[in-house]
């Protein structure tokens, strides 16, 4: 999830690359909404987005699934020392996020919680 269409649209590129399934939506509410209708793998979410952000969506996300892994995504170096960031199954990525990059953060948040 992302506000920014440039920013989903070339995460759904990298994540079909990989071989995964990609549902697209631009809000955190949206993404929630979503969570509690199907079910996901993994969710990605992007950190600072107008009015739900990321941090958010994360606790939500947690709260109600914990065993499902979360992915931040930021193009900020704001707190990136959040503890939220260091629970397992949680991974941090930059933008641009790069193919290579975000396989290891998938890896690294199965593994967590395998």
């Amino acid at each position: 999830m992302d506000d920014d269409m440039a920013v989903r649209d070339a995460l759904e590129v990298v994540l079909r690359a990989l071989g995964y399934a990609v549902d697209l939506v631009s809000s955190g509410a949206a993404a929630l909404a979503r969570v509690e209708q199907e079910r996901y793998d993994v969710v990605l979410t992007d950190l600072l987005m107008p009015g739900m952000s990321g941090w958010v969506v994360l606790e939500e996300v947690r709260r109600r699934h914990p065993r499902l892994p979360v992915i931040v995504i930021t193009g900020t170096g704001l707190g990136l020392t959040d503890a939220r960031l260091r629970q397992p199954g949680v991974a941090l990525v930059h933008k641009p996020v790069e193919q290579r990059v975000l396989e290891e953060a998938l890896a690294r948040v199965f593994a967590d919680l395998a």
